[in-house]
């Protein structure tokens, strides 16, 4: 599986700053509203240039009342995935996953991981907020992009709502912030000057809220000094097309949408722990937005007829270990063994990971990533297929590179639910 936990290489958006908040080093399977809102060497986040929260007034109009966040919430934010803008095809090099990037089912989630003071979370309740999704892009310096799709109550809420969180984007005390007009999207940005990357080159910041229909569309962007407002709006334009064919679920009906459409789940095994937000069902659109390469991936897996996918993700205090699996379904036994020996190959040519072998599975492609610098932590990723089903299973955390326990147990569990 292209976890969504555990990219190759973990990374931070280079600015270190969305609006008021300092983006977290690496990535996690963080549930909504657990995050520090600090990075890692920092004593706090940059203050806001108010002295307390201040939010717009009071909605005048009848706001429909958001539903209350379940299965359902998470369900409408993997169908939001589908339709969010993935950042590569507006900027090809950047292909580097960062964090933080996936389901959103509640405001609070979204502001203590991208902002930071509680304003963000006020507006968007404010305003109905139902279901959101995020994604992170950034190139080899570190010059990153940060997207949100973001569901509200009714088209006038997302309209008060981007006017409101476009005035808090300018009220933060970043140093040389200022207003941008985005004639081509309608709304006014904030613009930050005096940044740079991590080869040293200066870098502008600029970031904005879009509103269309249900949907608000929030991008934050770094750019070459000088190219950050044409990066931003061509991202939002990018974004801003695919909501427009998203048709947002009436908030009545989004508690009894289906997690388990294609009834994939029982052929996924539950990884011990607690499940995280990515637990669920995808189409093909919505498992690319978290995938290493969605362009090699979307080749792979829609040439060989791929009909669903079902992640089940879990954290373990008890061992400080994760866990991933990925369940994906074809019409043919033969398509499942081309998009198996497939991903053999990516893992082999292009992921980074160094092979092993598995005792219990000694057949299966196996591979194993450093989690960090340190030499301390790793993780292990194997693949198991047979008849319409193919399977992934990565174990995170695992101290010692060749510490197998984890894996010999589990993989063979998962081998026995899809071999019928």
């Amino acid at each position: 599986m292209r976890t969504p936990t555990a990219p190759a290489r973990p990374h931070a958006l280079a600015a270190g700053v969305l609006a008021g908040a300092l983006l977290l080093t690496g990535c996690t399977s963080t549930v909504d509203g657990t995050a520090s809102p600090v990075a890692a060497g920092t004593s706090q986040a940059p203050e806001s240039s108010s002295e307390a929260p201040e939010t717009s007034e009071a909605p005048t109009g009848q706001v429909t009342p958001a539903p209350e966040i379940g299965p359902g919430t998470g369900a409408e934010a993997r169908r939001i995935a589908s339709v969010s803008s993935l950042i590569s095809t507006t900027s090809p090099e950047r292909t580097e996953g960062c964090f933080p990037s996936g389901p959103f089912g509640s405001a609070s989630g979204i502001d203590v991981l991208y902002f930071g003071d509680g304003r963000v979370e006020q507006e968007l309740d404010r305003w109905g907020f139902v279901a959101g999704w995020g994604n992170c892009n950034q190139d080899v310096a570190n010059n990153g992009s940060l997207t949100l799709a973001a569901e509200m109550s009714d088209p006038d809420s997302a309209v008060a709502a981007a006017e409101a969180l476009n005035e808090i984007g300018l009220d933060y005390d970043l140093g040389g912030t200022e207003p941008v007009e985005l004639p081509d999207l309608g709304v006014t940005g904030a613009l930050t000057a005096g940044g740079a990357d991590s080869a040293g080159n200066p870098t502008d910041t600029a970031q904005a809220w879009v509103p269309t229909g249900r949907m608000l569309a929030y991008a934050f962007v770094d750019a070459p000094a000088g190219g950050a407002v044409d990066l931003l709006t061509r991202q939002l334009q990018d974004q801003l097309a695919l909501l427009a064919t998203f048709e947002p679920t009436p908030q009545d009906q989004v508690p009894d949408l289906d997690s388990d459409p294609l009834d994939l789940a029982q052929y996924a095994l539950a990884p011990p722990g607690d499940p995280t937000r990515f637990t669920g069902g995808y189409d093909l659109e919505g498992y690319l937005r978290f995938a290493i390469d969605p362009i090699a991936e979307r080749t792979l897996l829609s040439s060989n007829g791929f009909t669903g996918f079902y992640a089940k993700q879990s954290g373990d205090d008890a061992t400080d270990l994760e866990y991933a699996v990925a369940l994906y379904a074809f019409p043919t036994s033969a398509q499942t063994n081309a998009v198996y020996e497939g991903f053999r190959t990516l893992e082999t040519t292009e992921f980074g990971g160094t092979p092993f072998v598995l005792p219990a599975i000694p057949d299966a492609p196996c591979f194993v990533f450093a989690s960090d610098d340190t030499g301390t932590s790793f993780y292990q990723r194997c693949y198991v297929g047979f008849g319409s089903h193919l399977a992934s299973l990565d174990v995170l955390g695992v101290t010692a590179i060749d510490d197998y326990s984890q894996m010999n147990t589990l993989l063979p569990q998962q081998r026995d639910l899809i071999d019928g």
